[in-house]
């Protein structure tokens, strides 16, 4: 590999915490033909530059020098198991640093005091297309389907599970693939003692299940009801109106299953829009206005899906097998939360952060009072302060794109980056 020595350069910084991870990975080898190291990279840069295809991607990299791999060596390294395993736990240690991030930077979530003990998920499924050599089932190639799970306090995200129909089914739902994972899955290594809150849509819904989880693992859910949702409703419950984070409830309220299991049901107006929404949830203490909250950031996650689709080009899968869709799957989020880091050092270091996206997004909260104003409604509390970017601008990753490619040093990079983060082009 080239550029290795000058460790000020940007290609190496930005794969530094790459490196540092795999040092202390298990099930490494060394391999001369194609090293773990080349391996990790070659997965990430195949996500972060949007290659077309397996096959566009080794010419791409093998005419730059950056790594020599033959086209055989590629594809079988992505099929392999043991480094399926590697890449798990190379995974696991990036996704760990990014969960620091809010202990020594803040939490989006600290100023409500409530949540303290709670880890909150934003979870869903998110498909893509089949492969080029994938097999027909009745007649079709059908979509590659994933569960992923985004920290929303540090927005490190997660492989849950890669959903596999039966032989022969066109697919598996995902209430049934995350029923087999279980409970103590669901927690994704949270501590003991602390609850764990995933909001998902409407997919999710299994009333007993829940139940489950919830005595058995501490794990809650917040859902939107489905239209045909059919509940005995047993109690009224009062709740804070003069509570600004509770601006928008317009009842909370116990049902009742068919089958007698206690759901929490939350009626709320968005200020803003005026769309009524009604939540379900196993979460019976926290003020209603705060569940409201959390299934709204639940939107953090499509926005992630929406990079990886539009911005990262991941339409289709990698390959058939189980290993090389799971592989992809990794390299998807490990993709994301290297990212997470390096926006965090260009902050903490360098004094960047996306000015232009910042602004427009608070041109867009700033609409957004003025329009529940106009209709007579309480803007809520904690969207107005909620201000996390989750999708990062163009401008800034076709800087970092090229930048990878021409691998300037660190600070001539630097330099680049900060008028396209301060404005648009024009």
């Amino acid at each position: 590999m080239t550029n290795q020595t000058n460790q000020s350069d940007l290609y190496n910084t930005f794969y530094q915490p790459l490196e540092d991870a795999l040092e202390h990975a298990t099930n490494k080898r060394d391999c001369t033909r194609y090293s773990d190291s080349m391996f990790l990279r070659a997965g990430v840069g195949r996500v972060l530059q949007a290659a077309t295809s397996g096959r566009a991607w080794v010419q791409h990299i093998v005419m730059l020098g950056t790594i020599i791999v033959s086209l055989r060596n590629f594809f079988l390294a992505l099929n392999s198991k043991r480094r399926l395993s590697l890449l798990e736990g190379v995974d696991c240690t990036i996704r760990e640093q990014v969960n620091q991030l809010p202990v020594k930077y803040g939490d989006p979530f600290s100023a409500i005091p409530e949540l303290a003990g709670y880890a909150l998920f934003a979870s869903d499924g998110h498909s893509h297309g089949a492969s080029a050599h994938e097999e027909e089932v009745q007649g079709k190639k059908r979509p590659v389907n994933h569960i992923f799970c985004l920290n929303l306090r540090s927005h490190a995200m997660s492989h849950f599970v890669l959903t596999q129909a039966a032989k022969g089914k066109k697919k598996e739902h995902e209430i049934a693939a995350i029923k087999y994972q279980g409970g103590p899955a669901l927690r994704l290594g949270a501590p003991t003692g602390i609850k764990v809150i995933h909001a998902y849509d409407p997919a999710i819904v299994d009333y007993a299940e829940w139940f489950k989880w919830k005595q058995g693992s501490g794990v809650y859910i917040i859902t939107q009801e489905k239209s045909n949702s059919a509940f005995v409703r047993l109690k009224r419950q009062q709740w804070d109106k003069t509570d600004p984070r509770n601006a928008g409830v317009t009842s909370d309220e116990l049902v009742e299953t068919s089958s007698g299991v206690l759901i929490r049901r939350i009626g709320y107006t968005d200020p803003v829009t005026g769309t009524c929404y009604s939540f379900l949830t196993t979460e019976m203490t926290l003020p209603p206005g705060i569940i409201a909250f959390i299934y709204k950031i639940r939107w953090n996650v499509e926005k992630v899906y929406d990079e990886f689709k539009n911005t990262f080009n991941q339409q289709k899968a990698w390959g058939k097998s189980i290993t090389i869709k799971c592989q992809q799957a990794l390299f998807m989020v490990l993709t994301h939360n290297l990212l997470v880091l390096f926006e965090r050092r260009l902050e903490v270091q360098e004094g960047i952060v996306d000015e232009k996206v910042r602004k427009k997004h608070a041109r867009y909260i700033a609409a957004g009072i003025e329009q529940a104003k106009m209709e007579s409604r309480q803007p809520n509390e904690l969207v107005v302060k909620y201000s996390r970017i989750t999708k990062r601008s163009f401008q800034f990753i076709r800087w970092l794109q090229l930048a990878l490619i021409t691998n300037p040093p660190w600070a001539v990079a630097v330099d680049q980056l900060r008028p396209y983060m301060q404005k648009y082009l024009i």
